[in-house]
């Protein structure tokens, strides 16, 4: 059965967005069920998109993905109120369809920004217990004080205090990079609930470009940095702007081409003709299917940003981008994006905010020969294909959804379990003990068979039961043949079940389920196949489905898929099935019995056998 996903994203396509539909899309390639929860499409201009109108609700599906659309206020202008209340009207709106209507899933994944998306994942799971893997891609408070968009003390103090408060709530985050997860264990977060998954790049828009270079392009003659992108403040052009004047006096081939719209366009085009620079083309922004052209056509790519802490931990996304286009990175950028650049070997690295250091680098590139940039230019594609690319990705996000999505079955089915075994070993206390004596009695001492068997994980445990045969022996001393030490007060325990019932003592401590794959010898470990192995990734149980689904008339390779089968669809409502079907076995007799036992033939890893020798 495929995990359930629900996707908690106030942006989403057609919304420009790094963990959209390409995202939920290859979520669904890889097995899992998928729902989006998302606003109606404003963003970055805050006008709903064509095609669009806010209702109550909307749903569409996408190459299989289920998108939910809520109504919130749309806006994203500079006006403070207006953008609280674009924020504020989703969060309501997410709030009351995860509470009240949506369909319940595995685990649910939020998007950060904004905050108010992960107070919405935090209320949902603290009502609903629904486990919540937090995607952090802007560091709250620090973004916002670093750009400007919150200054005062106040409210920065109160936003850090929400962003702990979530931190606290969900149960694991995801950054993007290294030092995102070194700031937030400094600001107390446990390291261990901490994984860096990086942000991959649009891979369809740049293995199959589209458009025609732009007649302002540079010839061949020159080499070709490229920068793409927003030019906002952040970005600090102007130090490209000062290299650019130094290489133009040294004569070089270089030369830059800035490719994008922002905030600070106007002014750095103004500024380079001051400086009658002929060595820097502006190019206006284009779809992001024709992006991959030009950077096909350029000879290395740029990435630069201001000198700041808060930069120094973040891995600006064209990053990936460039590197899976397969050219030679200039980065321009301290910390993490530079650690990445010099680990893949793709490129070369200078100073943020250093016109000279900028210049030289430049230069070094230009002088590198054609084979050695192409090699650099491969190695960079390399590494992303390996470390950072979309499947490797989502295969990093799917780990956890599966791993979270069971923990939380693991924590219900354990309440269920112990409870249901404490009621039972009370109700039973008289008869166990009534069984113990006449065990002890018809038998032998001592009356509970005791054996380590493999649990969860493997990790081996002592079964205890109660013993249904003699240790009845030969002149020589060898015990005598199972037939033989199996009496019929030992076949009447088997029969009805009752020498499971100390294995309730197994539950109470954690080592066994009342539900689950029966746990069987240790020896059997190495035989396993690798999918039969995955029997061990629950805890072995009392009963189980191979017990009620005629385990007595299957061969252990039946057994074994049918175990399998219940690992990847137990739900707590499987459980109770399984129960229900057992006592209505044990009731007639139809021979619940454990794998395991002295009559079953031994698991070799083939379908040969031989006999146990040994007690169930």
């Amino acid at each position: 059965m495929a995990v359930r996903v629900l996707l908690l994203t106030q942006w989403f396509d057609p919304e420009p967005t790094f963990k959209g539909i390409v995202f939920a899309r290859e979520l669904v390639r890889q097995g899992f069920e998928v729902e989006v929860v998302t606003g109606f499409p404003n963003y970055p201009g805050g006008k709903v998109y064509p095609g669009y109108r806010i209702k109550w609700l909307q749903r569409e599906v996408i190459d299989g993905v289920q998108i939910t659309r809520l109504p919130l206020y749309p806006d994203h202008g500079q006006s403070a109120i207006k953008r609280v209340l674009n924020y504020a009207s989703f969060a309501a709106s997410a709030s009351i369809y995860g509470l009240f209507f949506a369909k319940r899933p595995a685990v649910m994944y939020a998007y950060h920004p904004p905050l108010t998306v992960g107070v919405t994942a935090g209320l949902i799971r603290l009502l609903r217990r629904i486990p919540v893997v937090y995607d952090i891609q802007d560091m709250w408070p620090d973004t916002l004080r670093a750009t400007g968009m919150l200054n005062n003390q106040r409210a920065l103090g109160i936003v850090a205090s929400v962003c702990k408060w979530v931190y606290r709530r969900v149960d694991h985050i995801a950054v993007l990079s290294p030092g995102f997860k070194k700031l937030l264990v400094q600001r107390g977060v446990p390291e261990s609930k901490i994984d860096v998954i990086y942000n991959w790049a649009d891979e369809a828009s740049l293995t199959a470009p589209q458009g025609q270079l732009p007649v302002a392009f540079p010839a061949a003659e020159k080499f070709r940095i490229l920068f793409a992108g927003n030019m906002g403040k952040a970005q600090a052009l102007n130090a490209v702007l000062d290299a650019a004047v130094l290489l133009q006096q040294r004569g070089s081939r270089v030369c830059f081409v800035l490719l994008g719209g922002g905030v600070e366009v106007d002014r750095l085009v103004e500024r380079a003709a001051e400086l009658r620079l002929g060595n820097v083309v502006f190019l206006p922004a284009v779809p992001m299917a024709e992006v991959g052209t030009l950077l096909d056509a350029a000879d290395a790519l740029l990435v630069h940003l201001r000198k700041a802490p808060l930069f120094e931990i973040t891995i600006p996304s064209k990053t990936q981008a460039y590197m899976a286009a397969g050219k030679p990175l200039l980065m321009a950028v301290d910390g993490d994006a530079a650690d990445l650049v010099r680990e893949s070997g793709g490129g070369v690295v200078a100073a943020s905010e250093d016109p000279q250091v900028l210049a030289a680098s430049a230069e070094a590139l230009a002088a590198m020969a054609p084979e050695a940039l192409a090699e650099m230019g491969a190695k960079a594609q390399r590494h992303y294909r390996e470390h950072l690319s979309l499947r490797i990705g989502v295969e990093r996000f799917g780990a956890l959804f599966k791993r979270l999505g069971a923990r939380k079955i693991f924590d219900v089915k354990r309440v269920f379990d112990v409870f249901l075994a404490a009621v039972a070993l009370l109700l039973f206390a008289v008869p166990l003990a009534l069984l113990t004596w006449q065990v002890s009695r018809k038998l032998g001492k001592p009356a509970f068979f005791r054996q380590v068997r493999p649990g969860w994980g493997g990790r081996p445990f002592e079964l205890i039961k109660f013993r249904t045969m003699t240790n009845a022996r030969d002149a020589s001393w060898q015990l005598l043949p199972d037939a033989e030490r199996l009496t019929p007060f030992g076949r009447f325990l088997r029969s009805s079940s009752l020498d499971e019932l100390p294995e309730l003592w197994n539950v109470l401590k954690g080592d066994m389920s009342l539900v689950g794959p029966r746990p069987l010898l240790v020896e059997y470990l190495p035989l396993y196949s690798a999918e039969q192995a995955r029997r061990h990734e629950v805890r072995p149980g009392i009963t189980g489905w191979a017990q009620v689904n005629g385990r007595n008339a299957l061969s252990w390779e039946e057994k074994f898929k049918l175990d399998v089968w219940y690992v990847d669809n137990r739900t707590l409502w499987l459980d109770i099935k399984i129960l229900w079907l057992t006592m209505r076995k044990v009731l007639v007799r139809d021979g619940i019995s454990a794998a395991g036992e002295a009559t079953m033939p031994r698991f070799t890893g083939s379908s040969t056998a031989t006999s146990h020798g040994v007690e169930s």
